[in-house]
């Protein structure tokens, strides 16, 4: 791999830890209100569908932008790469589920009598949401790290 590749490559893989910080700063929003609502003690379950709709709107674009970024990267191999073509098919797959994983909770969230035995285990939900939204990113970047080339220096670039 020539050296103008290898920096294409590395602006990919800048661009994805971007990202992935511009998308873990929305979780931390949601975190973030869930944190103060939980101490007024009162529910507010259709408040917070309405918080969790610009997260939605957020991994629709982070999909997209992911998803433009690896086949970048596959076009960057000189051959075609089955890890690419692995990691695309597991990434469209995840962010299917993911996508209908938030509407599903929304669309809970959202009724008049919401289906929840407690506001505490609707809080439950929306945190294990983002703790699996935050555990698909971390798996995501370990697969793409593993397919840039010296990824160690790439990520010692990234990290100055």
């Amino acid at each position: 791999m020539n050296t103008k590749q290898q920096n294409e490559i590395a602006t990919i893989f800048r661009r994805w830890h971007a990202e992935d910080r511009e998308l873990e700063s929305s979780m931390d929003e949601v975190r973030d209100w869930m944190n103060e609502v939980s101490q007024l003690g009162i529910p507010h379950f259709g408040e917070t569908a309405t918080r969790l709709r610009p997260l939605r709107e957020r991994l629709v674009t982070h999909f997209e932008r992911e998803d433009k970024m690896v086949a970048e990267l596959a076009e960057l191999y000189p051959t075609q790469s089955p890890e690419v073509k692995a990691v695309q098919r597991q990434s469209s797959r995840d962010h299917d589920e993911l996508l209908i994983r938030i509407d599903g909770l929304i669309a809970r969230l959202e009724q008049p009598e919401p289906p929840f035995r407690s506001w505490q285990s609707a809080m439950n939900e929306v945190e294990m949401l983002v703790g699996v939204l935050e555990q698909h990113e971390d798996q995501e970047a370990e697969s793409i790290e593993m397919l840039l080339p010296a990824a160690h220096n790439l990520r010692a670039q990234n990290d100055e």
